[in-house]
């Protein structure tokens, strides 16, 4: 399928790619792009995939990697980089960014205490578990140094799931709204300071 969506904000510009070739049709639509460093064909597909969505929003540019490992491109321009099982999610910007796409699963709900705070825990269903994971996710790519705990250093205010919507969050304090919407059966969270 190929390029699925592109949502383009007043700062941002963000391409979701659905994964449905097999990797040596991804490998034939960017052959200048060396994938032989990764081991399986998951690894790859998100790799290749990765790239050819660069290459549709903002061509001529590379992705490199900072001293934390957070992406960055080679003319300067911000982004963040988000795989799910399906899918490939990418924002650029000038400013500083994050974004996560996340399929909605009972793991996040299984796993909730590990990110979620006790008294958030009352009626949790999977579909908001997996949101306020992906929204957490989103935040801890922005800051892009580690060093975050999900549970203590992430607060989400009180929220009602819609199909599209903001959630105002904090980071140690420092507040922070992160965009969402639900795609398909996967929500996708960014943030473009």
């Amino acid at each position: 399928m190929g390029l699925h969506l592109i949502i383009k904000e007043k700062k941002s510009e963000i391409g979701i790619w659905k994964m449905e070739e097999i990797w040596g049709k991804l490998q034939n639509m960017i052959s200048e792009t060396d994938s032989s460093h990764l081991t399986t064909e998951k690894r790859k597909k998100e790799f290749l995939s990765t790239r050819i969505l660069l290459n549709k929003l903002n061509p001529n540019s590379e992705i490199t990697y900072n001293k934390f490992g957070a992406p960055q491109l080679s003319d300067g321009k911000q982004i963040s980089i988000s795989h799910s099982k399906t899918s490939v999610a990418i924002i650029i910007s000038d400013n500083n960014v994050g974004i996560d796409i996340e399929e909605i699963d009972e793991k996040a709900l299984r796993i909730s205490s590990k990110f979620i705070n006790k008294n958030h825990l009352v009626n949790l269903t999977k579909e908001k578990a997996t949101l306020i994971w992906c929204v957490k996710e989103c935040i801890y790519k922005l800051f892009q140094k580690g060093n975050i705990d999900f549970r203590k250093d992430i607060t989400i205010e009180e929220f009602q799931i819609e199909k599209k919507g903001k959630i105002n969050c904090k980071l140690r304090g420092e507040k922070i709204i992160v965009n969402y919407q639900k795609i398909d059966n996967q929500y996708l969270a960014y943030v473009c300071n």
